[in-house]
């Protein structure tokens, strides 16, 4: 297979054409789940918040076929968080992955191989995209149920590809599921405004109108919550603008728990927050990742009528820790669940080593579903010439 560097328009359609049209051969278009193809026109670009080289490469099998796709690129950042503080090349990260076959894939690992000795990377490390903290991963278990929102879904073949060139798994993880129509009574109370007052705390409401201002405030909390996380770097609050752009198209304003004292002032940092969205992947599927105006259409139209949901992220500022928020946000968001009729509420990305996330939905009757994982192979470094040698 031949490897060709993304370097004009077309060949930027046809990188983000290729996922859906492979999942359709292998008969997993209701499973894979795509990225928003607005995300890779500003990697391929650089026009996004995104400061570092991003380099897209596609695959061609013999006959002339493309038949696999990566992205390479770097993260300080991210290096940082990793452990990678030496001088020199960084870490060379890889997502965006797509393969018809494990034999497409094997050319595709091969070929990271080859580029980190060129660009002497320490190691390698993925599947991550140039979001602002790691997301992405691998799936290692051949779950039949279907990837989505905000995580990921791959063939089978995947894992025992890396496997056999040296990779090792990092940070196992595990999505979850919660029946809706199974959480514990206990668990799914509404929070009535009186108890809100008895433990000096009121609840903001969001809007659509109101959620740039939402993300402003959240980025305080959020940063503060996730700092001690291995995986998570500092988010700015361009990042996080761009990373919720386009979520007023999906979000139902009841999903989103956003909690401050009683007394503190409107535009104070929550809390507690949890947000959480109608899944879009079965829309996003069908437009192969374009958030265009026909995706938001449809999206609006259909909304009512997603009935699974999905918790992009959750957190408590540390000072108010174990103090109970949690459990009233949760309590919050359980009952506005079960009033809008939704079916399941799915869980992105909680690592093994987090146990006390997992209890929160393992107590509303949740189960775990895929586990993830990100692989990491580290490179051999270049002896340095002798006295003599030199």
């Amino acid at each position: 297979m031949r490897p060709r560097r993304v370097g004009s328009r077309a060949e930027l359609t046809e990188f983000i054409e290729l996922a859906p049209r492979l999942a359709r051969r292998r008969g997993e278009d209701e499973h894979y789940v795509p990225l928003f193809a607005s995300d890779i026109r500003q990697w391929f670009t650089g026009r996004g918040w995104f400061d570092q080289p991003v380099e897209l490469w596609l695959f061609d099998d013999a006959a002339g076929r493309t038949a696999a796709r990566v992205m390479c690129h770097r993260s300080p950042a991210l290096a940082k968080r990793l452990g990678d503080t030496r001088d020199g090349p960084p870490p060379l990260f890889f997502g965006a992955l797509e393969a018809s076959d494990a034999t497409a894939l094997e050319t595709v690992i091969d070929f990271l191989i080859e580029r980190a000795e060129r660009l002497e990377a320490p190691r390698i490390f993925g599947p991550v995209s140039p979001l602002p903290n790691v997301t992405g991963g691998l799936l290692t278990d051949a779950d039949p149920s279907p990837g989505f929102f905000d995580t990921a879904w791959n063939p089978g073949f995947h894992w025992p590809a890396f496997a056999a060139a040296g990779f090792a798994p990092w940070g196992p993880a595990h999505t979850w599921e919660v029946p809706v129509g199974t959480i514990p009574a206990a668990r799914a109370t509404a929070v009535t405004d009186a108890e809100w007052h008895r433990h000096g705390l009121r609840r903001r409401r969001v809007s659509r109108f109101g959620l740039r201002g939402f993300a402003d405030r959240l980025l305080p909390t959020l940063n503060a919550a996730f700092a001690d996380l291995p995986y998570y770097t500092q988010i700015s609050a361009e990042q996080l603008r761009a990373q919720m752009q386009g979520l007023s198209a999906l979000m139902d304003p009841d999903l989103i728990i956003d909690i401050v004292g009683a007394d503190d002032p409107d535009d104070a940092p929550p809390r507690c927050f949890v947000l959480v969205i109608p899944d879009p992947a079965p829309v996003l599927r069908r437009h192969g990742g374009r958030l265009g105006p026909a995706a938001i259409t449809e999206l609006l139209l259909t909304r009512p009528r997603l009935r699974d949901a999905v918790l992009i992220i959750q957190g408590t500022d540390p000072v108010h820790q174990g103090s109970g928020l949690l459990s009233l946000a949760i309590r919050a968001l359980n009952s506005a669940l079960i009033a809008g009729s939704y079916r399941r509420l799915r869980v992105t990305f909680i690592a093994e080593d987090n146990p006390a996330s997992a209890a929160v939905f393992e107590r509303s009757g949740g189960r775990r579903l895929h586990r993830l994982i990100f692989v990491d192979r580290g490179m051999p470094i270049a002896a340095q010439p002798t006295e003599e040698a030199r």
